[in-house]
């Protein structure tokens, strides 16, 4: 879809808050300034205030650069703001990868969009797969991109002094900054003492989804979860919509240590994005769910059908406008899983580090890393033909043969992989009967 249409939908998407007086859970009426039409793109902007873009240090290479000048510009953006939207919407905020901690997202984007088998992220020094911990979680997620601050004054005493109070913020600084986090907990604080005594179920669930948005981009994801929770609740009493809440809900459901991802994904997220379809935000929640999904990789808890039950989402007739979209966020993930999984398999396999060369565990890691680089690869060339197929632009289609021909060619590097696995298994089968001739 192109940039000038795209706008468009920014401008006129979502329904005034004047002719929708019933709406208090959504994302409407949150993002929509009082007094202003195109409200919508300076969400835009201030999503991506809370993520961290390096540029520095030539860690974002030109086709990296170029693909999120692409992606912004169908949002509506252009300059700076395009490319750290672009990035942001592909994953380059901040992404954990597995025992490294936080890997800048646009050095990992650079590898991962401009292939190459060189080894550069040695799994040798790092955990192949990380244990679950709420607080890693929760600190991986600080530079990814969240939702904005509220934009809307409209609403009951105690949300208008809330936003009062949210309206100091610095706008210059990252929403995870101490001073904005100040703000947030001074806003919570007031909101909370108010919810207990509000007796209109509307006020109430325009409180109670502030709670839950205010909560969420302090990284608070229980507390989000239960505010959320209880402004569905109140949505649901006053048969209102209840989008926002939803989607905080399930993206702070992916931060437990168990749970159940398909209904959590189909019950709540399809709502949040399927009850709004015409929220210009649509891509960018998609992404921000993505990027979290992406944490529990890590864990080994969420694998490759979870990025399928995303596109089976993406796929909704109500979407259609801005499949390009988000088909882009999704693709790029997979270009991200698929070359983590060829670094672990890289960089094990071909070790010389004979500890870890002769380990039992190292072959049976890169025998499944193996298997899941088999299936991103089936899956993202699968999505890949779906992208193909749409209605698309010249310099759309352009930016869309690149990315199958990356597909191209990691489904071909599949066959060096599978070499240096099977190089390994002998190597250890070796060891093993070297091993039983000198014990006889």
């Amino acid at each position: 879809m192109r940039s000038s249409i795209f706008l468009v939908i920014l401008i006129y998407a979502l329904p005034d808050i004047a002719s929708a007086a019933t709406e208090y859970a959504t994302f409407g009426a949150f993002y929509k300034e009082s007094s202003a039409i195109g409200w919508v793109l300076a969400a835009v902007v201030a999503l991506f205030i809370g993520a961290i873009i390096f540029f520095t240090g030539g860690t974002a290479s030109p086709i990296v650069l170029s693909i999120g000048s692409w992606i912004g510009g169908m949002m509506g953006l252009s300059g700076i703001a395009a490319t750290n939207a672009g990035l942001a919407l592909l994953g380059g905020g901040s992404i954990a990868s597995g025992g490294f901690g936080i890997i800048g997202g646009t050095a990992l984007l650079t590898a991962a969009l401009s292939f190459g088998t060189d080894v550069v992220i040695d799994y040798t020094i790092g955990k192949a797969v990380s244990e679950y911990k709420y607080s890693n979680l929760v600190e991986n997620s600080k530079n990814m991109p969240t939702l904005p601050l509220p934009m809307n004054d409209s609403g009951p005493k105690a949300y208008k002094n809330a936003i009062k109070i949210l309206d100091k913020s610095n706008e210059e600084s990252p929403i995870f900054s101490s001073e904005n986090q100040d703000l947030i907990k001074k806003s919570i604080a007031m909101l909370e003492e108010s919810a207990r005594d509000s007796p209109d179920t509307d006020d109430l669930s325009k409180n109670l989804s502030l709670l839950s948005l205010l909560y969420f981009v302090s990284n608070d994801y229980i507390e989000a979860k239960k505010y959320s929770n209880l402004a569905i609740d109140s949505a649901r009493k006053s048969n209102i919509r209840r989008t926002l809440p939803a989607f905080v809900y399930a993206t702070s459901t992916l931060y437990e240590n168990e749970f159940d991802f398909s209904a959590t994904t189909n019950n709540y997220f399809r709502y949040s994005v399927l009850a709004e379809p015409d929220n210009p935000l649509v891509p960018l929640l998609f992404s921000i769910y993505l990027d979290r999904l992406l944490l529990r990789f890590n864990d080994g808890y969420l694998d490759e059908k979870s990025l399928n039950e995303i596109f089976e989402i993406m796929k909704s007739p109500a979407l259609e406008d801005v499949r390009v979209l988000n088909y882009t966020a999704l693709i790029s993930r997979y270009f991200i899983r698929l070359k983590l999984e060829q670094q672990k398999i890289t960089s094990l396999a071909s070790t010389a580090n004979e500890t870890i060369k002769n380990n039992p565990k190292t072959l049976a890691v890169v025998i499944d890393s193996l298997n899941r680089y088999t299936i991103l690869a089936q899956d993202s060339s699968s999505i890949m033909s779906h992208f193909l197929a749409l209605d698309l632009g010249e310099e759309d289609r352009l930016k869309a043969s690149e990315f199958h021909n990356l597909i191209v060619n990691y489904i071909q590097d599949k066959e060096r992989l599978a070499s240096l696995v099977d190089n390994l298994k002998n190597h250890q089968e070796n060891l093993l009967k070297n091993k039983h001739w000198w014990s006889r």
